[in-house]
């Protein structure tokens, strides 16, 4: 079910706070916290030093902090997530997910003029001294909030400072505006360019993996985490249809504006610290502001809310589903699970579903199979109207290239054909750019042996009429789901590797048997008072095609009866030898 998720981060009592520049446990309000934090600020690199920076630089540093506090005064209150319960705690900062809530408040018009005013200043700076680490970060995270991604992408081109600094704004910038293959090519400068400490944390993805394989992969060291780093990536990837990896590169994002925000003053007026980082690695940054408070009866100053982009995922499959990647299903992803350890939300797709689907192979001569992946767009999955992306992608997680079919103005249901030898995950997805909305479901699949003699068969919109019909043909107007409306025709595709003849036939049957009946319902059937359990039981005699092709098809019509799963099995016998291949097909006609 696709859910419309806010998030937000909730400004809490500073004494369990985690400063990451004051590193013991010292109160955030004692002397030796302020002592330690001012003295890890002054060290910082990107800060730069009183001799590097410039009369402009300066003036940017001064308009930046003055920018924050006026920007922290002026938010307006939100009371959308009143009655909100923390989720995950994170030191200072706690954190909820609350579906279905609100939007944040607009934004006040004189804080745009002042951010704009501000970036003005930061791009005078810029070109004084494109060397200056701290403008060319602040240039870059501004523009972007402010909404103007191609003059972030401008700034971090000009960026002239510290190689990987440089490198990983211009992944940030990449990212935001949607070039994913551009943005891992940025990110990948950047963690070759910085020091192998840093490089070892930004590799550590431990803030995303569920606990249970937490002493595993700690266990791998930084040297050995690349393999398993690519598995992790490449399975929370959303779309395999996209070149590059976006999930990889919102992670390095996330790392990229957490260190720009560390530099300066942000909205919750507070010092930048480990809650704040564990916060936005794994749940992203606000893009969005605002003040709340308990009521007339808490006595608490009015709190800070920051707002993450909406809808957002969890993208991460179960720890099996990522040890095993060739024997995951669906069920290995639950994009919508509570307390998730990450989520994302995409910048071309903002909503993300369960895509109605159908799998099914068919046998090409020795170890290769060929991949029908249907697909439905249903009307509750909302997804705008056309044109639309569709893809079918396998990945056997062997070092191997991908096995990729992609269709532009692609229709609302079809099947998308692959050949493969081996068992894969397969990923069918289906992107629509103008509702910007996403579908996808992934399955393991596995090649059918050589000696198969019959099919699987593909559900059609239609039955083939011709005398020889062929899966190319027919995929193209596949039902692409196993769920119809009772009560309606529906066509069927199936493959029979045996020969059959006027002098040798083959008996071909087609039966639908009601799964999960009641006792009076069987009872019923059993002595002919209902055909509700078998509403189809087709019987007949095949012959053989003229050109003695593998291809069958045939029209069904699918009376009107209860709603619920039915088994449709379809056999073939001759010789003594009987196959068969079934699928649930899942019935919805209003009645019960």
């Amino acid at each position: 079910m696709t859910v419309t998720a806010l998030a937000a981060f909730l400004f809490a009592p500073a004494s369990a706070s985690l400063f990451a520049q004051a590193g013991a446990a010292a109160s955030a309000n004692s002397p030796a916290a302020d002592s330690a934090r001012s003295a890890a600020r002054a060290a910082d690199p990107l800060r730069g030093t009183p001799s590097t920076i410039t009369s402009a630089g300066n003036e940017a540093r001064t308009q930046q902090d003055a920018f924050e506090r006026s920007h922290r005064l002026g938010l307006r209150f939100y009371n959308g997530g009143a009655d909100a319960t923390c989720e995950v705690a994170l030191g200072r900062i706690c954190y909820w997910n609350n579906n279905g809530d609100v939007p944040p408040p607009a934004e006040r018009a004189d804080a745009r003029l002042e951010r704009e005013a501000l970036l003005e200043v930061l791009a005078k700076a810029q070109r004084e001294n494109p060397k200056d680490d701290w403008v060319n970060g602040m240039r870059v995270r501004y523009a972007i909030e402010g909404g103007q991604a191609e003059v972030g992408l401008e700034a971090a081109r000009a960026c002239g400072g510290t190689d990987w600094w440089c490198a990983a704004l211009q992944g940030l910038a990449l990212h935001n505006l949607n070039r994913h293959v551009d943005a891992s090519a940025a990110f990948g400068r950047a963690l070759a360019a910085m020091p192998e400490a840093q490089r070892c944390a930004w590799d550590d993805l431990t803030l995303w993996l569920d606990p249970a394989m937490h002493a595993n992969y700690k266990a791998l060291g930084c040297s050995g985490r690349g393999a398993e780093n690519a598995r992790v990536f490449r399975l929370g990837q959303p779309l395999w249809m996209l070149p590059g990896n976006d999930l990889q590169n919102e992670w390095y994002s996330r790392f990229t504006m957490s260190r720009v925000h560390s530099l300066g003053r942000l909205p919750y007026d507070m010092q930048w610290g480990d809650d704040l980082l564990e916060s936005q690695l794994r749940y992203g940054w606000p893009t969005a502001w605002s003040v709340q408070n308990g009521g007339a009866a808490d006595p608490r100053p009015p709190q800070v809310v920051g707002h993450e982009p909406t809808p957002s995922y969890d993208f991460m499959a179960v720890p099996s589903g990522i040890g095993s990647p060739t024997q995951a299903t669906a069920k290995d992803w639950e994009p919508t699970r509570k307390k998730a350890r990450m989520r994302y939300s995409t910048r071309y797709a903002a909503g993300y579903g369960a895509l109605p689907h159908q799998f099914a192979r068919f046998l090409r001569g020795g170890d290769t199979t060929i991949l029908a992946g249907g697909y439905r767009l249903m009307r509750d999955l909302e997804m705008g109207r056309a044109p639309y992306t569709a893809a079918l992608t396998l990945d056997g997680f062997d070092g191997r290239a991908p096995l990729q079919v992609v269709r532009d103005s692609a229709p609302a249901n079809s099947a998308l054909l692959v050949p493969f030898s081996s068992t894969m995950l397969a990923s069918v997805e289906v992107l629509a750019p103008v509702g910007k909305r996403a579908a996808r479901v992934r399955n393991t699949v596995s090649p059918l042996p050589r000696e198969t003699r019959l099919s699987d068969y593909l559900l059609l919109q239609r039955g083939d009429p011709s005398p020889t019909p062929t899966l190319e043909r027919n995929a193209t107007q596949a039902y692409g789901s196993t769920e119809i409306e009772g009560g309606t025709t529906i066509g069927i595709y199936w493959e029979m590797y045996r020969q059959a003849s006027p002098s040798a036939p083959l008996q071909v049957s087609l039966r639908a048997t009601r799964l999960g009946a009641s006792f009076f319902q069987r009872l019923g059937s059993s002595i002919g008072l209902s055909k509700a359990l078998t509403p189809v039981s087709i019987k007949y005699n095949d012959n053989g095609r003229p050109d003695g092709g593998a291809g069958r098809s045939l029209t069904l019509n699918f009376p009107s009866v209860p709603s619920g799963d039915y088994q449709l099995t379809l056999m073939v016998s001759g010789a003594g030898v009987t196959d068969s291949t079934t699928q649930v097909v899942r019935v919805n006609s209003g009645n019960k």
